[in-house]
This record gives structure tokens, sequence and C-alpha cells, in this order.
């Protein structure tokens, strides 16, 4: 699993401080910021005001405004926010620059790339009724309506900021708007996004929250894992840049990679680490399906690999369910395969699933709960004195509370040793990736690339952050589609 949030500052009346969320799949992780810019209040327009819109508009300020906002409660009132407002424009009861401005700002708080477009279009007509402070809604509109598609920003309105801590605009063409075409529509200078973009940085690594580990929960039993022995045969790992220095270490037990899941490349790559790590010795790999799908999962692995091993592993709750993340992709099924070769091979000691079954008690979903019922499974269920490489949702491998979750909670990879447990990021040069919106809604995700765009290999460059380092794809990474219920 893998969790995305969103935050957006955006340009408000001079006495007004005004903090608006909207709801973005991506990026557990991922903060959505622009540039705030101010300007005097007053309309412009002798057309009459609606008073309802003018109520919405202010609710929708409300709910942004405090150091907290509870994104879902918020989430849910723009809907009916949004869903109001259109009723008001199909009744044609919206004349005013202020009308359309207000409206603007409210579609520009819905989820989709229509929203994003409607509200531009809102920001135009304000534009056009007298209300000149509404540029910059039209400009930053347009900004989110274009990364929305997949498209890059061309006015640099749009920041974003990872669970790692780095902010970015991208993807963003500084080519196609000059610094004085951003004034005109109230937006800063190149020079003055990037000021802003260091200084979100800067805000969005405090220092790690210390906590104490949690006592582990007693899990109810789960299926066993089964154990495999074979010869060693040789077989062809593809290399990865320092992967030699990090698998050196003597005392290094876990690997934990964090991923967001339905990329083509984060599993391929997975992979070849499990590769490299069991050259000298077989190692255990851990991946983040139910436990219920142990048998299915050792079946499979301890298959010949062929049609009807086949067969029976694809029609398995893992590739079956309902809702298809990426983690039952054609990717990941790839995965599946070669860690078959692997234990075929004597690379693999055994395959352990390590999801829990998890029960919400009379509260509801509880994170710091749940990451400690997938450390004590991972604990566990993990054979005693084998290298385990672990397969997980980048926030479930961080080792210390993210910095916005209110209260504070402890991810799985900060219950392991850490003297003995090197936590990867995988991070990508942008493309795309698979998710699900909702339980109908699934697709292509835009992956923004990076600040600076990094070549493949293993770097330790965060010795105090949520992660030891990052496992760098050094590619845009591809969506990976649902895997179909017959092999290809």
């Amino acid at each position: 699993m893998q969790k995305g949030s969103g935050r957006t500052h955006h340009a408000a009346p001079a006495h007004q401080s005004e903090v608006s969320l909207i709801r973005n799949p991506m990026l557990a992780f991922a903060l959505l910021f622009a540039a705030t810019p101010s300007f005097a209040a007053e309309g412009t327009t002798n057309r009459p005001t609606n008073a309802e819109m003018t109520a919405i508009f202010n609710a929708d300020q409300k709910d942004r405004q405090g150091p907290v906002i509870d994104g879902n409660t918020v989430g849910q009132r723009d809907d009916v926010r949004r869903k109001r407002t259109q009723a008001l424009l199909d009744a044609d009861a919206l004349h005013s620059g202020d009308d359309f401005y207000h409206a603007a700002f409210v579609f520009q708080h819905g989820g989709t790339p229509d929203d994003y477009l409607k509200a531009h279009l809102l920001a135009t007509i304000a534009i056009a009724r007298g209300k000149a402070e509404a540029t910059w809604i039209a400009a930053a509109t347009l900004d989110r309506y274009l990364q929305a598609i997949g498209k890059p920003q061309i006015l640099g309105t749009q920041f974003r900021v990872g669970s790692d801590g780095r902010a970015t605009q991208e993807p963003f063409d500084r080519s196609l708007g000059s610094d004085s075409l951003r004034a005109a529509l109230g937006v800063p200078p190149l020079a003055k996004q990037e000021e802003r973009r260091a200084e979100l940085e800067k805000d969005a690594r405090p220092k790690p929250v210390i906590m104490p580990v949690p006592s582990l929960q007693r899990l109810a039993p789960a299926p066993p894992t089964r154990t495999f022995t074979a010869t060693a045969q040789p077989v062809h790992c593809r290399p990865i840049p320092a992967s030699e220095t990090l698998l050196g270490r003597a005392r290094l037990r876990w690997v934990v990679v964090g991923e967001i899941h339905g990329t083509t490349e984060t599993p391929d790559a997975f992979g070849d680490l499990v590769c490299l790590a069991s050259a000298s010795k077989p190692v255990t790999v851990a991946v983040e399906q139910a436990t219920s799908e142990q048998p299915a999962i050792d079946e499979f692995i301890g298959s010949d690999g062929g049609p009807e091993a086949t067969t029976r592993f694809l029609s398995s709750r893992i590739w079956t369910q309902t809702v298809k993340d990426g983690r039952s992709s054609e990717a990941y099924f790839r995965l599946f395969k070669r860690l078959r070769e692997l234990r075929s091979a004597g690379r693999i000691s055994s395959v352990v699933a390590f999801q829990p079954l998890y029960n919400p008690g009379p509260g509801g979903f509880n994170s710091g709960h749940y990451e400690n019922a997938l450390a004590a499974s991972l604990l566990g269920r993990s054979p005693k004195g084998t290298r385990v490489l672990v397969l997980v949702g980048n926030v479930h491998a961080m080792r210390v509370p993210p910095v916005w979750a209110k209260p504070p909670y402890l991810p799985m990879a900060g219950y392991l040793p850490a003297g003995e447990t090197v936590n990867l990021d995988a991070r990508w040069n942008g493309g795309s990736y698979w998710a699900c919106t909702s339980d109908t809604d699934c697709g292509p995700q835009a992956a923004p690339p990076p600040p600076t765009k990094l070549p493949r290999g293993i770097t330790m460059d965060a010795p105090d952050g949520p992660f030891t380092g990052a496992l760098n794809l050094g590619v845009e990474v591809t969506a990976s589609p649902p895997q179909r219920q017959t092999a290809r």
C-alpha cells in the first residue's frame, strides 16, 4: 500500500491567509503548492454579486486556514460546494466578476482535469467582467490542468514536495513564457520561484520526530511460508551501480525498497537487486501481498512455471480482486516469474507474503496500528538468519514518522533493527504509473520528474531522512496495467 496527500497554497486577498487542499492520487506523499501574490480585495464590476456564491467561497477559504487541515473532511465539503456552485451556474445565477472569481477557486479545489479546466474558464470570465485579480487564478488553473493531463506547466505556479522532502515544479516547460508575461499574470519570475521551491524544501524537512518503538502486536496465525532448497546455478544479473558496496555490508540483514505501486520498472529493478544480493548465499524475498495468498505464491514459486501452474496462480486473489493496484500488475507478475527462476537456481530460500489481515477497531482505520501489524508480520514470518529483501509501498518503507502525519506514527521500516537495515526510496526520472483513485477509477497517472535526473544506481544520500538512500531507476517509468488472467 502507499499513501498520498495534497496541500496547495493559493493566492488570496491581502487580509486573508488561505491554505487549500486537493485530492491527488499520487504521492502518498505528494504535496501541491502554488506561489502566493497579494492584491487588493475589492472587485471592479457593477454587476450584482451573488451572496450565496460569496458564502460558498468564504467557507472554502475558512476550511483551509489553520496549522492542521483534515484533507478527507475538507474534500467532502469541497464536493458539496462544487455541486452547489454548478447548480448556480446552471441557473444563470452568477453575474459579477467576483462571482466567477469565487467559482474558479471552488472548481480548482476539485480532483479532475475537467474541474481545473472549468476553473480556468471561470477565471477568464471573471477577468472579462472586471476582476483583474483573477489573472493569477487563471494562470494557476491552466498550469494545474496541464499537469493533470500529463503535460508540463508553462508558468510555474505549481510546486510538489515528495515524501523525501524534495520540492519540484516539474514537469515545467520554462521556454513558453517570459518573466514579463508572468508579471502580467501576477506570477513571480523564475528566480523568485526557485527561492520559493528552496523554502518549501527546507520547510518540508524538519528534524525527524524521534519516537520509541512500540511493542509489536500479536497477530492471528497465518499460512506458513515454504522454504526451498536447491543446488546453486549460474544466473545473469543486470548490474546496479554501487550495489556491491551496499550488499557487501556484513551486518546487513534487511534491505527495504519503497515504491509507488504501478510502474513497470521498479519491480524489474527490485528483481535485479534480489539477483545481485543472492550471488553468494540464498536470500528471502518479502512482498506486500496478503498472507492468505502464501499457499498460491509457494505453489507457483516451487513449480516448473508451466502453463498449468501459471493458470492456477493467475486465479488467486492477487490477480482477481476487484481493485487492482500496482501489486496486481503485469510487472508484478513478471517479478514473480523471475523469483521462481531464481528459486529454481538456488538463489532464493523463500518468498514471504506479509500483509496481514487487518480489522480496524471501533475507531476506524489507524495508520500506526496498521504499520505495527505490518512490521509484526514481516518480522515474524521471515526465516531467521537470512538476508531479507522487501518490496513495499514507500510510506511503509520509511524509518521515521512522515512529516505530514498528525499525530505522528512509526512506519513499518522503523521497527526493523537500525544497525541491520537499509531502506531505499525507488526514484524515477518522470513518466507514469498505474493507480486507482477509487474503486472504479483506475488508470495511468503522471509521475513528475525530479529537479535533477539521476542515472541508475544506489545512492546513500539521506542519513537523517526518512530513507537511508535511494534505488535510482535511471529512466522515465511507465504505467504497468493489471495482469490479465491468462499469461501472455
